[in-house]
Order: C-alpha cells, then sequence, then structure tokens
C-alpha cells in the first residue's frame, strides 16, 4: 500500500501503546479535532492506528481494492499524460458522462 495513501493535509504520528495507554483520550481528540492519525506501535512495529473518521473511507476493501488497481497501473506505465489542466478536467468531465454522471 502507498504511504500517501490518505488525502492531504493530514498529519501521522506514532506512538508505542504504552505511551498511548496514557494519552487515549487525547488521541481521540486530537483525531476527531485535530485531523491527526496516530500509528500505533509495540517494539517498533505497528499494529493499529486512531484515524479521523472522515478519513476512515481510506481503509475500506473496496478503496484499497482501487488503490492497488492504481498502483498496477502506475507500475505497468499504464497513465496518460495531459497538456493542460482543461484537457484533463474535459476527459474527467467525459468519462462522468460516459457513467450516466
Amino acid at each position: 500500500m502507498s504511504e500517501n495513501a490518505m488525502p492531504l493535509p493530514y498529519e501521522v504520528q506514532e506512538m508505542s501503546t504504552t505511551e498511548a495507554r496514557k494519552h487515549l483520550p487525547d488521541l481521540v481528540n486530537m483525531a476527531a479535532y485535530g485531523h491527526v492519525t496516530t500509528v500505533l506501535t509495540r517494539d517498533g512495529r505497528r499494529l493499529a492506528r486512531i484515524v479521523p473518521e472522515e478519513d476512515a473511507w481510506v481503509y475500506s476493501p473496496a478503496w484499497q481494492e482501487k488503490l492497488r488497481e492504481a498502483e498496477a497501473d502506475l507500475a505497468a506505465g499504464r497513465v496518460r499524460r495531459f497538456d493542460s489542466d482543461d484537457e484533463f478536467l474535459g476527459h474527467l468531465q467525459a468519462i462522468d458522462d460516459e457513467a450516466g454522471g
């Protein structure tokens, strides 16, 4: 999975589970109101995350599958470059129109 899976801006911090136990109310508030994700670690190994609710969709199976597909496309060179923002936006509009949007 890409390390940049979450949309910016966001803040990610790491904290041991021992330390997190001492600060759980603060960590929850930081996630809920400060848009901060905390990665919980034990012996330097990442175990879990406290994630703002608005970012939870990033971890859904459907989104993770789409991310894997996109990363495979990039790795295989299946990309399209656009000469301008307008060309790119026109392409997105055409895709939306085809999908009935």
